[in-house]
This record gives C-alpha cells, structure tokens and sequence, in this order.
C-alpha cells in the first residue's frame, strides 16, 4: 500500500476477510468507530443500502480506506459499505489510529490528502449537474 507503512499499520490492527456481498459497515451506525483500509479486493459505497432508492456512490479498491467521517467526527456512518468481491480490511480502533498518526504524521496528511481529493471530485460533480 502507498499511502501508509503497512508494518507501522500491522502492529496497531486486526485483518479481516470478507466474502463477497458481505457487508461491513451500515449506514446509520454509530459504531466502532474505526478506520477500514482495503488490503485486498474492493467494496461498493451504498446510499440506502436494502431500500428501493438504493445507489451505488462509489467503489473503493486495494489501498483505499473508509470510516474517517465517523472516525473523526464521531457521527454515524454516512453509508454502507458492501464488500464487492473477496475482500481483506484492516480494521483500526480510534485509539490506536490516534496513537499511529502520533507516531507516523504522515499518516495524518495523507488521510487528509485524499479527503481533500474526494471534496473536489465531489464538487465536480455537482458543477456537471448544473448546480452551482
């Protein structure tokens, strides 16, 4: 993985495998509050997840990670996230994620890096739906 140092990142959490359509997190939860890096595989990002207006906002794969609105703003989650193939997650709790950024602060910035990069993609969009 770029973004981190997978051996500083080890010592701090748990791996996971996942089966396909296995769901990992749901949208409304309000926790753990943790912060998920994809090791292996890919999930799907879904707005009301089970429902008739059910959609597909995005797809995470190997190297991305998900849970830091939650994890940060200690709000609930703000979509489900389903697991799109075999998948493995690294799972880590708020402590620890807290302790990693201590110890590693480029962590820090790279998290902040690609939340920043979703912000402008995400403004993108709406500029190409007219809104301004």
């Amino acid at each position: 993985m770029s973004l981190f140092d997978m051996e500083v990142l080890k010592s701090y959490s748990t791996a996971r495998k996942y089966n396909k359509s296995e769901v990992v997190i749901t949208e409304g939860a309000e926790s753990p509050y943790s912060l998920y890096i994809i090791l292996s595989g890919s999930v799907r990002v879904i707005k009301n997840y089970g429902k008739f207006e059910q959609s597909v906002v995005g797809i995470l794969k190997q190297g991305d990670f998900f849970g830091e609105m939650s994890l940060f703003m200690k709000k609930p989650r703000t979509a489900t996230i389903v697991t799109a193939e075999e998948t493995v997650i690294l799972e880590i709790t708020q402590k620890n994620v807290y302790e990693v950024i201590r110890s590693n602060p480029q962590m820090f910035y790279e998290i902040l890096k690609t939340l920043c990069m979703r912000i402008d993609e995400l403004n993108n969009r709406v500029r190409s739906l007219g809104m301004k």
